[in-house]
């Protein structure tokens, strides 16, 4: 399993953040994190647009937990 970041917009407002997810691949976790970020930021799937990919981590050992609501 690797974390990994993307950027990310949405369009109807213009915002732009950053979001993280764990997957096997980088495909599944674009997936999963366009569908977090639309319930985050309360906005339909289609609104959001994930972008490039920032960073990759390996979270093995990673003792430093956040709770859903902190990692956004």
């Amino acid at each position: 399993m690797v974390r990994y970041l993307f950027e990310f917009e949405l369009k109807s407002t213009g915002k732009k953040g950053e979001f993280s997810w764990i997957a096997e691949t980088e495909e599944e976790a674009r997936k999963f994190v366009q569908a977090k970020i639309a319930d985050f930021e309360f906005a339909d799937m289609d609104d959001v647009v994930v972008g490039k990919l920032l960073a990759t981590k390996d979270p093995k050992g990673n003792q430093h937990y956040e709770c859903e609501g902190c990692s956004a």
